[in-house]
């Protein structure tokens, strides 16, 4: 059979304008509607011919999701007559894929020219459940010290209990032994060292106690860099901006006038920040992530030089510390409870799979709040502030995990 050349080029349009069929898993999908419904808001401001498409994912579905929602846009928008192309077209359209807090907001900008014209689409947030998680591991805890000043942050370093208080520095030896304000039987204050700052601090104030490589350990507070050194322990303080550390790699600029870290970074991962509180890292099966715990809520996660927000993470409060237990994948966060803390705050351990932080243990009540909550330096515990009223005073809990 001989064709003609006319009939050639007619035929090859024709298989153009066909819908490409998708693979299996695309086309029985929660997502077929909502692309089919988007898809005929953008068709309805084109109308047909061709459009450069581009879509991004801001939201916390997995990016193995994004492709089959692509073409799932892809395929609907050429059945209306929109033909996408890679190649430079009068017609862009960008797809963000973002959420709020009713579920999913998909928003397309159709740019013709010098106008741009924005359609957006609720879309449900259909993603299984995950099935309820037995308890793996539970939490145990232990008292070290009561004070009746604020007390910032606690650790037991060279076998002494080392107290960062706003104004100054506690040493006690038999750093294991409980002890009260008054001091029990046998263990006395073996050290205080004043903190000296000429700048005044905030009125929320925090403060960091980070084991040293060379020294025994440096205390951070706002505007001021406490330094111990010597085997019989020496305290010397001085101001200082220095980034505060974070992470094994990272260091965070603190918010002098503020309770929060300001989102720069030392080295950084090459995008931009918010504020947060707290930071950690987390083993992750190609090595590590960071977990990030914004002033504005929305924990995010730090990976592959990507920020994504973790789910499950709602009733999560402004602390968390990383536990090496050896418990279920290994290690957790420990998390302390959001909102206020009137009726006794809560410690609870999570594991994060993906992007899903996943309990793996029962809540600990803790009466009062939560005020810090730091790992210990062989990172198997974890030290925790509590602030106590009636009276006014300060608890220093070690809290280890017991495989169930």
């Amino acid at each position: 059979m001989i064709f003609s050349p006319r009939f050639v080029v007619a035929a090859a349009l024709l298989l153009c304008l066909l819908p490409v069929p998708l693979p299996a898993q695309a086309r029985a999908t929660v997502w077929d509607q909502p692309a089919a419904d988007l898809a005929h808001q953008i068709a309805a401001l084109t109308g047909p011919g061709p459009a450069k498409i581009l879509v991004r994912n801001n939201s916390t579905l997995s990016t193995a999701e994004i492709p089959t929602i692509r073409q799932l846009l892809e395929r609907d928008l050429r059945n209306a007559g929109v033909l996408p192309t890679v190649a430079d077209s009068a017609t862009v359209i960008r797809i963000t894929l973002s959420q709020n807090l009713q579920g999913g907001l998909w928003v397309a900008e159709v740019q013709e020219g010098t106008e741009t014209r924005v359609v957006m689409l609720s879309v449900a947030t259909e993603e299984p459940a995950a099935p309820p998680t037995a308890s793996t591991l539970t939490l145990r805890r232990t008292l070290l010290a009561t004070e009746p000043d604020p007390v910032l942050d606690a650790s037991i370093i060279a076998q002494r209990l080392v107290v960062l208080e706003p104004e100054r520095i506690l040493v006690y030896p038999a750093a294991g032994a409980p002890r009260s304000a008054a001091g029990p039987a046998g263990v006395t204050e073996s050290q205080i060292f004043p903190i000296d700052h000429a700048r005044s601090f905030p009125r929320d104030l925090r403060g960091r106690l980070v084991p040293a490589q060379d020294h025994p350990f440096d205390a951070y507070l706002p505007g001021v860099l406490c330094t111990g050194t010597g085997v019989q322990l020496a305290v010397s303080c001085s101001e200082s901006d220095d980034p505060w550390p974070i992470t094994s790699s990272q260091r965070a600029f603190y918010n002098a006038m503020r309770d929060n870290f300001t989102g720069v970074l030392a080295p950084g991962y090459g995008m931009d920040l918010p504020a947060f509180y707290s930071a950690v890292e987390i083993p992750r099966a190609t090595g590590s992530a960071t977990l990030l715990n914004p002033v504005a809520g929305n924990v995010l996660l730090i990976e592959n030089a990507t920020a994504k927000q973790v789910t499950g993470t709602s009733d999560w409060g402004s602390d968390f510390a990383v536990i090496h237990s050896g418990c279920g994948s290994g290690a957790q966060v420990l998390v302390s409870g959001a909102g206020a803390a009137a009726a006794g705050d809560s410690l609870r351990a999570f594991e994060v799979s993906g992007r899903e932080a996943i309990p793996v243990s029962a809540p600990l009540p803790i009466e009062g709040a939560i005020t810090a909550i730091s790992a210990a330096p062989d990172g198997t515990t974890v030290n925790v502030i509590v602030r106590r009223d009636a009276p006014l005073r300060y608890e220093v809990w070690n809290v280890a995990a017991l495989c169930n």
